[in-house]
């Protein structure tokens, strides 16, 4: 397999499930799935600055947030501080001494297996509080 390919599979009933569900409750679904794998590669850069890291202030700015997704769901692993990108890519007086890449490559394969298990829970849990919320709805009358 090639660098940066990967095989996914196994995931046509949380497909099924997606497409019979509404809109914004698939959204939800999707965004508490994706941000299991984006928190542990948040952790994995965490990990690699904390060497370089001397006032705690490029460490604590790796946050999670919300990605611009037209149509669907993104979240975005960030690197808030400037003295990242002066980790990431160096400059002039500083060679690079990358975060980012190792923690993409890293850990690729465990990101992927815990996005397909928190698909499948997040799916059948949203499932489940639908027949709820239906079972809710007729015994009201």
């Amino acid at each position: 397999m090639a660098r940066g390919a990967s095989s996914m599979t196994g995931f046509r009933e949380a497909s099924r499930q997606l497409n019979e569900m509404g809109k914004a409750a698939a959204r939800g679904v999707g965004r508490k799935s994706l941000g299991v794998p984006a928190e542990m590669l948040a952790r994995g850069v965490r990990s690699n600055i904390a060497p370089h890291n001397l006032s705690g202030d490029t460490y604590e700015s790796v946050d999670v947030l919300p990605g611009k997704a037209k149509g669907g769901v993104a979240l975005e692993v960030v690197l808030q501080d400037i003295a990242g990108v002066q980790l990431e890519f160096g400059n002039s007086d500083q060679a690079a001494t990358p975060v980012f890449r190792p923690a993409i490559d890293s850990g690729k394969d465990q990101r992927f297996k815990a996005f397909a298990d928190a698909l499948m829970i997040e799916a059948d849990a949203a499932i489940i509080r639908k027949a709820a919320r239906d079972a809710k709805k007729a015994a009201r009358g």
